[in-house]
Formats: C-alpha cells, sequence, structure tokens
C-alpha cells in the first residue's frame, strides 16, 4: 500500500519532463522481486537463531538464568546490528543534509534576469506560410507591436529559447576574428536568435554596446551581441565592442561584429551560467520561437489577451507551453528537490529504525540484567547512578555508529560530488548536526529502558527469573 501510496504521490507532485518517462507506476515483477527479497531476508535471519536453539545445551541455559546471565557473543552481535543502523542512517542524513543545502543554494542563485512578471509560450507559425527568410520575422515584428500596445503588457521579446525552457538550445564552436584555429581560441558556446527588446524585456543587464534594433538585419553587415563570459572566453579581458568571430561550422567564415554586452545568464541550469552569444532575429528564425511578455502585474492575467492577439494575426495559430517564467525557474530545480526528498525520506526511515534498534536492545539489556540491577540498588546504587549505567551503555552504542558512518560518509562523499552545489561533500556543519542529531535521538531512545530500570525495586528484582 505505502508503495502504491509513494508512487501515486510521485506522479502527481513532480511537474514534467523531470523523470525519463511520462509517468512511473509499481511493476508487478518489481513488486514481487520486493516481496520475494523480503520473505528470503526473514528465512535466512530466522534459521540462524532456530539452528543455534536446536543445538542449545539445557545445563548451560539454566545456569544462565539463574545468573541473569547474557552471551557475550550475543550482545556483541546484538550490538553490531545496532551500531550498523546508526553508521546507515549517520550516511544518509549526511547525505540528505548536503542535498537540502544544496536546494537551497540553487533557490538564492542569481539568475542573471527576473523572472517575476513574465509569461511565455511558444509558437510554430508553418514554414510554407511564413518563409523563415522574410515573412516569419516580420510576423513576430507586428506580434510584439501588438502585445506591447495591449493594457497590462510592459514589453514583450522573441526568442529562439527562454531561460530553463524547451525553445532551442544549440552549442556552437566560435573563433575570434584574426586568430587561427590551431591558437586553440576555438570554443563551444551556446546561442540564440533574440528580437530588439529582449534583454529589457528579461531585465538583463546590457553591460556596454548597445541593443539590436529592427534595423539589424543587413546580411552583409552581421551584428551579435555577447555575455560577458563569452567575451572573457574569446577576448579576455578587452573590450569585446567592435571586435569580431566566425563560426566554425559556417564554411564562409562570415564575420559577426560585436555591439553589446550583456549580462551573464543562466540558461539551462541553475549550477552554471552559460556564455551565450545573441544574434537579431532577423539573421535565423526557427520553426518553434519563444515568446515572453513582461505584465503590469499579474502575468496570468495576460492569457486571454495574449490569445487574441495572436488569433488576430493568424486565427490557425495554436499556443503552446504557456507558462510563467517563476514556473520554468522551479521545473528546473525539480530534479535537485526530488534527490533531497528522496535521500532525506531515506534517512527518516533508517534513524527510525535504528531509534528502534537501541531501543528494544536496552529494553532487552535491562531485562536480562534485571537480576543485577537489583543487586546494585540493594547495596545502595541510586536511582541517578542506574540511569547513567542504561543511557552510557546506550549513548557509547551511538557514538561507536555514528563515528563508523562518518568516516564511511567522507570516504564516499566523492560519490556526490556530482549533485551538489555552494557546499562541500565534507561539509563540517553538516557532520557535526547530524552527529549532534543522532546523539540527541539514541539519548531519547534510551530514556524509558533507564527509567523503567531506575524504578526496579530490589526485592522484586532478586526474585526475578
Amino acid at each position: 500500500m505505502a508503495a502504491f501510496f509513494a508512487v501515486s504521490a510521485i506522479n502527481r507532485l513532480l511537474p514534467p519532463n523531470v523523470l525519463p518517462v511520462p509517468s512511473i507506476h509499481v511493476d508487478e515483477s518489481v513488486l514481487l522481486f520486493a516481496m520475494g527479497l523480503t520473505v528470503t531476508a526473514g528465512i535466512l535471519f530466522g534459521i540462524a537463531p532456530a539452528w543455534r536453539f536446536s543445538k542449545v545445551n539445557l545445563n548451560e541455559v539454566l545456569k544462565e538464568t539463574a545468573r541473569g546471565a547474557d552471551s557475550a557473543a550475543r550482545a556483541r552481535l546484538r550490538n553490531g546490528l545496532a551500531a550498523s543502523e546508526l553508521a546507515l542512517a549517520t550516511m544518509l542524513l549526511i547525505g540528505a543534509g548536503l542535498l537540502i543545502q544544496t536546494l537551497a543554494n540553487l533557490e538564492r542563485v542569481q539568475l542573471g534576469f527576473e523572472s517575476r512578471g513574465i509569461i511565455t509560450f511558444q509558437l510554430a507559425p508553418p514554414p510554407a506560410k511564413y518563409p523563415p527568410e522574410n515573412k516569419a520575422p516580420q510576423f513576430y515584428r507586428a506580434l510584439i507591436d501588438s502585445l506591447q500596445a495591449s493594457p497590462g503588457v510592459r514589453s514583450a521579446a522573441v526568442s529562439s529559447g527562454i531561460p530553463f525552457g524547451n525553445g532551442n538550445y544549440t552549442q556552437s564552436p566560435v573563433q575570434a576574428a584574426g586568430q587561427s584555429a590551431a591558437s586553440g581560441t576555438a570554443v563551444p558556446i551556446d546561442w540564440r536568435t533574440v528580437s530588439p527588446g529582449y534583454f529589457k524585456t528579461m531585465r538583463v543587464p546590457l553591460l556596454a554596446g548597445r541593443d539590436f534594433t529592427d534595423a539589424d538585419d543587413n546580411k552583409s553587415f552581421l551584428v551579435t551581441i555577447v555575455s560577458e563570459a563569452a567575451a572573457k572566453k574569446l577576448w579576455g579581458d578587452a573590450n569585446p565592442i567592435g571586435r569580431s568571430f566566425y563560426r566554425l561550422a559556417d564554411p564562409k567564415k562570415t564575420a559577426f561584429t560585436v555591439i553589446g554586452m550583456v549580462g551573464d545568464v543562466r540558461n539551462t541550469v541553475l549550477n552554471q551560467e552559460s556564455p551565450t552569444v545573441y544574434y537579431p532575429i532577423a539573421w535565423r528564425v526557427w520553426p518553434l520561437m519563444d515568446v515572453a511578455v513582461r505584465s503590469e502585474g499579474a502575468p496570468e492575467a495576460l492569457l486571454l489577451t495574449i490569445r487574441q492577439r495572436v488569433h488576430e494575426l493568424d486565427a490557425e495559430l495554436a499556443l503552446a507551453n504557456m507558462r510563467t517564467m517563476d514556473e520554468w525557474v522551479a521545473n528546473s530545480a525539480a530534479q535537485p528537490r526530488l534527490n533531497a526528498l528522496l535521500l532525506g525520506t531515506f534517512a527518516a526511515l533508517a534513524l527510525l529504525i535504528a531509534a528502534l534498534g537501541i531501543y528494544g536492545i536496552l529494553s532487552y539489556s535491562v531485562n536480562q540484567r534485571t537480576r543485577e540491577i537489583g543487586v546494585r540498588m540493594a547495596l545502595g546504587a541510586q536511582r541517578g547512578r542506574v540511569l547513567s549505567l542504561v543511557v552510557g551503555e546506550g549513548v557509547r552504542l551511538a557514538i561507536l555508529g555514528i563515528a563508523i558512518g562518518l568516516l564511511a560518509s567522507i570516504a564516499v562523499g566523492r560519490l556526490l560530488s556530482n549533485l551538489v552545489y555552494g557546499v562541500s561533500v565534507h561539509e563540517p556543519r553538516i557532520f557535526v548536526g547530524v552527529s549532534l542529531l543522532l546523539t540527541a535521538i539514541a539519548a531519547a531512545a534510551c530514556a524509558i529502558p533507564a527509567h523503567r530500570a531506575s524504578r526496579i525495586e530490589p526485592i522484586t528484582a532478586l526474585r526475578h527469573e
């Protein structure tokens, strides 16, 4: 039942395109395998004690019962299992802490643009009706003018791919003009085409030069705008304005002259900026383009207006993927959020099992040592001394398990190096915090057995068998 509930919750809560399949379900073969593995584990772990009890020496059992003693080997086995549970809980909690810190860092990261107040959608005008060489740019220019004239709209722009969207994300090696390919300056850089006003709409800062205009459609003099990181890759700290580069895929080596430099934007993932070059929309229009509209109020209020403006130009065009920019950004953090949620859930379960394990072992130990505790109290031991005796046993066991878990976490920390951002896999604060949390929970798990031990009446304990 828990598996069906968990799978249903995952399908309901996860945004699209996070998983490699449209949806997940409980597979019958996997479910049968898990059930079979559970039954097999129960049988295997039940065989050992059954076999041991079949070889019991009755005289030894009677002697141990009379002494209230327990086998040292069995005690070590129980303590080892409890320590292993705590070690596993330590590793999982540290991993969950690292992923939660990563998620917090990603949600605070500077995107390079302002997502609030933007609604986006995609259009795919038929190439036969809107040839990309002329009519497609004209259509988008008319659409932008119509949208910007609408009430409630601050600005509008078109791009071949908005940040974190489903548009065209193309990477192409470019070479700074005047340098040979052998010099090693050719670098793969993201590129996209944008309309005039795109940077204003997205609020990407213009650091130098100027924005595109409708006049930047001269095929004989191609212009471009580069991000700060792209400029550094191509020309170092030199001023990029007026410099040129060409695309290595272009056999004619047509030069693009830089007319502006803008701030860096995180286009595809939250944990790194993407060096990008921007071309004017007149240079190339993709079959599928993104339209971004910045509103004066709630962006969702523009849905009807946007549909009306598009259909006024072409009633047959369908609008796809209408979402706010905030939704695209939130979806980009869905995978880190899922990682943190799953590992956090497993860590919580492991912590619960470890706490129950310590509680069970100490309860059993107190029961086995009832006569010993009774003798201690009959000889004058105070209740506080009995409490510290039981709690100390549990805390020592917890420290052993936590220490093993910390060492294992240090050893395997590199496995998480590709999943964390802005935090070291050996972050001391997380290691110390997890250690203190587990120690406190272990001490709490000791409380009930310790309290019960301190309430033992000596006379009753001495009669205990």
